[in-house]
């Protein structure tokens, strides 16, 4: 009998250990498994948070873009307003330069010359002879031009007190040239003068 009772409690023992380590194993596992629900839990929510702070910055960088591309489209708005009156303004000042040009040689291109005709240098032109060429400055437009050597012989010998053809002659003794050239080539040379407003016919 005292037998069967030691093997009782043995078999008692080792039950109720075998129990403690089964709810001790239980209680691991159910421990594991909420900490896990808990970090899942957790990372959600960190998860969450962090996206809407994204979503925020996002936003606001976009809003910011789109307020500083709104600021550059008046900007560029404006500038082109400004480009186009300034335009506007230098098209004007052309047209206005245009007219007085032409104002400033009013007969310039309807003048006729023949060979009997006396022809003078505009009295407001500046010229010099520079190396044998004559520069000359036109006072309508300040441009300048340059003649060659017949050209400013021709240029020297328009002072007024001669016909075309008398100047016709002079050439055609300085660098033989055949007469009707030379008086024909004078002619057309002196229109040429007049339409840039450098000569006039002599008083």
């Amino acid at each position: 009998m005292a037998t069967t009772k030691k093997s009782t409690k043995k078999k008692a023992k080792t039950t109720k250990a075998k129990a403690k380590k089964a709810a001790k194993k239980t209680a691991k596992k159910a421990a594991k498994k909420t900490a896990k629900k808990a970090a899942k839990k957790t990372a959600k929510k960190a998860a969450k948070k962090t996206a809407k702070k994204a979503a925020k910055k996002t936003a606001r960088k976009t809003a910011k873009k789109m307020a500083s591309k709104t600021q550059v489209k008046k900007v560029a708005k404006k500038l082109a307003k400004t480009v186009a009156a300034s335009k506007a303004k230098k098209k004007e000042a052309a047209k206005a330069k245009a007219k007085e040009k032409k104002a400033s040689v009013p007969r310039a291109k309807t003048l006729s010359f023949a060979p009997n005709s006396r022809v003078q240098r505009q009295k407001d032109v500046a010229w010099r002879i520079i190396d044998g060429e004559a520069v000359i400055v036109s006072p309508a437009d300040s441009l300048m031009h340059t003649l060659n050597d017949v050209g400013t012989r021709i240029w020297e010998l328009l002072a007024g007190d001669k016909t075309l053809k008398e100047v016709a002659e002079i050439l055609c003794a300085e660098f033989e040239v055949d007469p009707k050239r030379a008086e024909q080539d004078t002619i057309w040379f002196v229109k040429c003068l007049a339409k840039k407003g450098l000569v006039e016919p002599a008083a």
